[in-house]
């Protein structure tokens, strides 16, 4: 078994731990927030801590109606420009914590006057020690060069953040998600194994989905194509419309996250719309009609509301460790990578 495996199903653990662990100061995040009459968010992050980031941002303004939105750090490393972020958050999400530019991002942002979090798995790092408060993933040292367990950590402490800024509550439980994430282990793990093995060919394909997805398809694309060495890019359903379906002709890869949702017709009708084209649908999904229609489709436990994302990102990101298995591809040490990405 990988490390990258092996971590990947360390999830229940992990997420019972950061969920655990972080309740105090994000309290305190949340009153300070709240004090300072706050109304903007802005997150900084790369890679897999952006996909966690785009959850974060999907949560919060459905359940907090605040706004979020993602900087560009090269508008302070390279083109040295200050942005006034006073009246804002800078959430800096990074497992290393030593990103260059997110550091330089969140120093910058302190000077003028933002609230500064810091989301990592290092609580000794620079970017953990700048930041005016800490959240630490509780993780444990990541050996995979890939990110695994703690991108579930960062959904779980993004979840609770997003909850605590929010004026009204979302409607899941943190605690129950451990349990859950080991069923679906206990109960799903055999057959996504037979179901990667059986598309482990799968290369130049796109990822559909829609909502509070659209992070876990942008990590499936990065893993699949950081560990697997498989070219592939994500739209949401409805941006697909709007021209790149174009592309679509007979042959055309398409993975599809469709959780029965509240975008149930939609993703029924793409597939009716993808299966007229020609295209092969590969669905990871719970509603029937979609699996009928697909080229291939693994059966997905069906939960609702919040807790899809969660599932749902287990089931991929494993799904990424079989195939790079069935493909007989080193996937902890993936080539032309390190552990540590340092960028400006």
């Amino acid at each position: 078994m990988s490390i990258m495996l092996d971590e990947f199903l360390s999830a229940p653990e992990v997420v019972r731990n950061v969920a655990t662990a972080n309740k105090k100061v994000i309290n305190d995040i949340a009153k300070e927030f709240k004090e300072r009459n706050i109304s903007n968010i802005a997150t900084v992050a790369r890679g897999t801590s952006d996909s966690a980031a785009t959850y974060f941002k999907y949560i919060v303004e459905t359940i907090g109606e605040i706004v979020v939105s993602k900087l560009s750090p090269s508008v302070t490393t390279v083109y040295g420009s200050k942005v006034n972020l006073k009246n804002s958050m800078v959430l800096a999400i990074s497992q290393s914590g030593m990103s260059t530019d997110t550091i330089m991002v969140v120093r910058s942002a302190k000077e003028t006057g933002a609230l500064t979090v810091a989301v990592t798995n290092n609580p000794e790092s620079e970017l953990a020690k700048i930041a005016d408060y800490h959240i630490d993933l509780h993780a444990g040292e990541e050996q995979s060069v890939a990110a695994t367990k703690t991108y579930l950590a960062e959904m779980v402490s993004m979840f609770m953040l997003s909850n605590a800024l929010s004026p009204v509550t979302a409607k899941m439980n943190v605690m129950e998600l451990p349990a859950m994430l080991k069923n679906f282990i206990d109960v799903k793990s055999g057959e996504l194994k037979a179901f990667a093995e059986e598309t482990k060919e799968l290369n130049n394909f796109i990822v559909l989905t829609r909502g509070l997805l659209q992070s876990v398809a942008s990590e499936l694309s990065l893993k699949m194509m950081e560990t697997c060495y498989t070219l592939s890019n994500v739209f949401s359903t409805s941006q697909f419309m709007h021209g790149p379906i174009s592309i679509v002709e007979e042959g055309t890869k398409i993975v599809l996250l469709a959780p029965d949702s509240e975008f149930r017709d939609e993703f029924i009708a793409m597939t009716t719309r993808l299966s007229l084209l020609g295209a092969d649908v590969i669905a990871f999904t719970d509603i029937p009609e979609v699996a009928r229609m697909a080229y291939k489709s693994f059966a997905m436990p069906t939960y609702r509301g919040m807790n899809l994302p969660f599932v749902y990102a287990l089931a991929t990101e494993l799904y990424c460790a079989y195939i790079g298995e069935a493909k007989g591809i080193n996937v902890d040490s993936p080539r032309n990578r390190k552990k540590v990405t340092i960028t400006k």
